[in-house]
């Protein structure tokens, strides 16, 4: 892991409150694996306002280019700092961070379950394993939280979507169209990530189907470096950190609260 200043070399506002930026850093990017993250602060020596750093998952990995893309919703001070910055400014990245994706090679055909701001990391090990079998399941509030799609039919990966106001897509909870779907053309290997609830079903309904998988954990990283404690989850290992244990875990390791 490596602390760098980065250059943005791009910056597009997805919809309200959703932002795409691609970094230049080149070291990170030399680096970086899909299912890891980076911590962004916008704060200046001068006014270290906000203190901490905010996590945010990778999205897009070019070496060739030395660039990191990443996908993130303003949520608090802190994104919304980030998403003030313009083309041509500079941050402060730390990463990458956490252990990443593995896929086995039995693995066949993959589900990737996505709820709202989850799916980028999806994104980026897709693009690395172009070869996989993938159908992507993407589930937000509105239409307006599905993002990126013109860049997963250039990938040439199908997706299927939901959202609850059914403005896109299926009527209703992602983890229920992957349900439907499922019975009707089995999978091999699930891989999903996004809020604790749909992570939770989608959990249910492997130890269900008897399916493997993983899950990505989205938690609050102060530190980025396993000190703080602020992130531990509990798990059939005992507690352990999201920094730096995860964020990919197992699909039956973690222990959701009910």
């Amino acid at each position: 892991m490596k602390q760098t200043e980065a250059l943005i070399l791009e910056r597009t506002a997805l919809g309200p409150g959703y932002y795409y930026y691609r970094l230049l850093c080149p070291e990170l990017a030399d680096k970086a694996k899909p299912g890891q993250f980076i911590e962004i602060k916008a704060s200046s020596e001068e006014t270290l306002d906000p203190l901490l750093s905010r996590p945010i998952s990778i999205y897009r990995i070019n070496p060739e280019e030395g660039s990191l893309a990443v996908i993130f919703k303003t949520v608090g001070r802190g994104t919304r700092r980030i998403a003030a910055l313009q083309r041509g400014n500079k941050v402060s990245v730390f990463g990458p961070v956490g252990n990443g994706f593995m896929l086995p090679e039995e693995a066949g055909r993959i589900a990737l379950i996505a709820g709202g701001i989850g799916m980028p990391p999806l994104f980026s090990l897709a693009e690395r394993y172009p070869e996989k079998d993938f159908t992507l399941f993407y589930g937000g509030r509105s239409a307006t939280d599905l993002l990126a799609l013109d860049a997963w039919e250039q990938l040439g990966v199908p997706y299927k979507l939901a959202t609850d106001d059914g403005s896109a897509g299926f009527h209703g909870l992602v983890t229920s169209l992957f349900e439907r779907e499922h019975l009707a053309a089995s999978f091999d290997y699930v891989i999903a990530c996004g809020p604790k609830p749909m992570l939770k079903a989608v959990q249910q309904l492997a130890a269900r189907f008897r399916l493997p998988g993983a899950i990505s954990l989205e938690a609050y990283m102060a530190c980025g470096v396993g000190a703080c404690l602020g992130c531990t989850c509990a798990t059939s290992k005992g507690y352990r950190r999201v920094c730096v244990d995860g964020p990919v875990f197992e699909i039956s390791e973690v222990t959701f609260d009910d």
